[in-house]
């Protein structure tokens, strides 16, 4: 048996490993590191034979040389550290010429050669832009400008872009020199350009355009001059009247945004949505204090951004109607469908109620069994309250909220009062109300009399009776919709000649100076802006029903509201201290906050 002899299987060939190319000759040094890395190689690298010869002329300039900052054009500094001088060549300013060592060298110092010694054939060169600035001049151009920049990168200037060819660059080449096509902007002019594009699409704020300069003196500028140390503000000064037919305002997010109140629809008693609200009378202290159904009052801080909430106060004894910044701002009155009354402490933050006896240990049958109508004279010291059977309660008020009965005030005509409002002065006292509600009595409530009366025989009932803050304007609603304006010196009684013990009664018949007849259905609110300039009326027995007219003029804005603005059923409205904003309360439950450019 013949035994056949195995035959070793051959390994399949391997195709050869692929040679990576470079575009570049390694280096002795390259060379050196592989070597002590992956050791001795067995192919030795082939040397042309014209190296010896035309050295690394083969080479393109970036592979040479690396230009790391511009070089100014009035001199030249080469890598020995010499600097040419004006008189060189155009040729020397504006080339670097240098050339590899020879094989035979063994030091790493570059040679470089005259024109006399290499051809140009072979000479490599690196070309400079004309453009090329000197540094030392830019650093004492700014300096004679203003403040010199603490550092500046020279490389920003060897930027060139195409802004025609990009699109988004287009915004910062309008209204320049319209660019060639392939023509490039330099770093400084895109710079320049891209500030000024930031510039316009942020201006430079007011609060940093008024910047006191650096060593002023503030306290011997303060005290060298008579002016007043608080400035004084520019709203009433540099600002412009009104103009009429066009209210410029914004809509803004809601006032308690953060802390609805709850709407009617969802209040499990049925009262519900925004009753009243109050702005601080503070023009720098933008707080708002909106009094709800759901007998709840929340305190808001109105920036028109976020509008964050402050707190918010419960009072589940009260049915709350009504809620009343104390004329320093100290305070904050809360009344309702009760006779008494809750104060908040806006310093100690104490809600404190009203006393038991505050009308006396056994009321009297004319005693106001709800304290919704009621008006602080403009000092704060006395609270007017409507009582029953066309009687005035006036309560001393104090700064903690306590207050204590003075005075009531009766004519005798019967009938409910509607409306109260004190004389700029605080010595009077309007009081709106009467048998049919028309009547209006002028009381004098040092003397405890009544000084003047006057009627409009055209009006079917008032409802709401509003002064403007400056004392010009007089504002009351009816119920039949119409806003009777008149001017309030014509309201006031003649100055009595002689001092005597009782006050001299005088019948007046004004007429009224503007009638707005906008509105068809019963006013139930009336806001003065504080420059006196806009009056805002509202009724609550239907949705959308608010009218703004401009004073003196006694015309309604014509852009605003319009029949799509979503106010729904408008419950109070009132500006702010500062007059910048708009407040609009509805049942919904909601601010609407909207803000008068004119004013901010």
């Amino acid at each position: 048996m013949v035994r056949q002899k195995k035959s070793k299987q051959q390994p399949a060939p391997q195709p050869p490993r692929a040679e990576i190319t470079h575009g570049w000759h390694k280096d002795q040094e390259e060379r050196d590191l592989e070597e002590s890395l992956f050791g001795r190689s067995n192919k030795r690298p082939r040397v042309a034979a014209d190296d010896d010869q035309s050295g690394m002329s083969d080479l393109e300039d970036h592979d040479l040389f690396t230009v790391d900052a511009p070089m100014a054009d009035d001199f030249q500094i080469d890598i020995d550290g010499h600097s040419s001088s004006d008189d060189d060549s155009d040729d020397d300013e504006h080339e670097f010429r240098a050339f590899s060592p020879s094989a035979n060298d063994q030091d790493d110092e570059l040679h470089f050669a005259s024109d006399d010694e290499q051809d140009d054939a072979h000479r490599p060169t690196l070309d400079f832009p004309s453009g090329l600035i000197d540094l030392e001049e830019e650093y004492e151009k700014q300096a004679k400008k203003g403040k010199a920049t603490l550092w500046e990168d020279p490389a920003d200037q060897m930027v060139a872009v195409d802004v025609a060819g990009d699109k988004r660059l287009k915004k910062i080449d309008r209204g320049k020199r319209k660019a060639v096509v392939g023509e490039k902007v330099q770093g400084r002019v895109l710079q320049a350009r891209l500030q000024e594009q930031f510039e316009t699409l942020h201006p430079l704020p007011d609060w940093a355009k008024n910047r006191t300069p650096t060593g002023t003196p503030t306290l011997s500028s303060l005290l060298s001059s008579t002016k007043s140390f608080i400035a004084p503000s520019s709203s009433s000064t540099s600002r412009g009247p009104l103009p009429q037919g066009t209210l410029d305002l914004k809509r803004a997010k809601n006032a308690n945004q953060t802390n609805p109140t709850t709407n009617k629809r969802e209040s499990k008693s049925g009262q519900g949505g925004v009753v009243d609200f109050a702005w601080h009378p503070v023009k720098t202290v933008g707080v708002m204090a909106v009094a709800g159904g759901d007998r709840r009052v929340r305190f808001f801080n109105i920036d028109g951004h976020t509008n964050p909430t402050l707190l918010t106060l419960h009072l589940p004894s009260l049915p709350l109607s009504k809620s009343t910044f104390h004329p320093s701002g100290t305070s904050l009155l809360l009344t309702g469908s009760r006779p008494y009354y809750y104060t908040y402490d806006l310093a100690s933050q104490r809600c404190l109620r009203s006393p038991r006896n505050l009308w006396g240990s056994s009321p009297s049958p004319s005693a106001p069994n709800d304290l919704s109508r009621h008006r602080f004279s403009p000092d704060g010291s006395l609270l007017a309250v409507a009582g029953l059977r066309g009687a005035v309660s006036v309560l001393e008020y104090g700064p903690s909220g306590a207050g204590a009965l003075v005075a009531e005030l009766r004519s005798g005509r019967g009938g409910s009062i509607f409306a109260l409002d004190w004389s700029l002065s605080g010595k009077q006292l309007n009081v709106l109300g009467g048998r049919d509600g028309a009547e209006v009595e002028i009381w004098d409530v040092g003397q405890r009399g009544i000084v003047g009366k006057w009627r409009d025989e055209g009006m079917r009932g008032g409802n709401v009776m509003e002064s403007s803050g400056d004392g010009q304007y007089t504002a009351v609603g009816s119920t039949t919709g119409i806003v009777n304006l008149y001017s309030t010196p014509s309201l006031l009684p003649p100055t009595p000649t002689t001092t005597t013990s009782s006050p001299s009664f005088t019948p007046l018949s004004p007429t009224p100076y503007k009638s707005l007849e906008h509105l068809t259905l019963p006013t139930t609110s009336l806001a003065w802006h504080p420059s006196s300039s806009i009056l805002a009326t509202s009724s609550s027995l239907r949705k959308d029903q608010l009218k703004v007219y401009h004073l003196p003029s006694g015309t309604a804005f014509n852009n605003w509201p319009t029949d799509g603005t979503p106010l729904g059923r408008v419950t109070s409205t009132g500006f702010s201290s500062g007059g910048e904003w708009l407040g609009v309360g509805n049942q919904r439950g909601d601010v609407l906050l909207y803000g008068l450019r004119h004013f901010s």
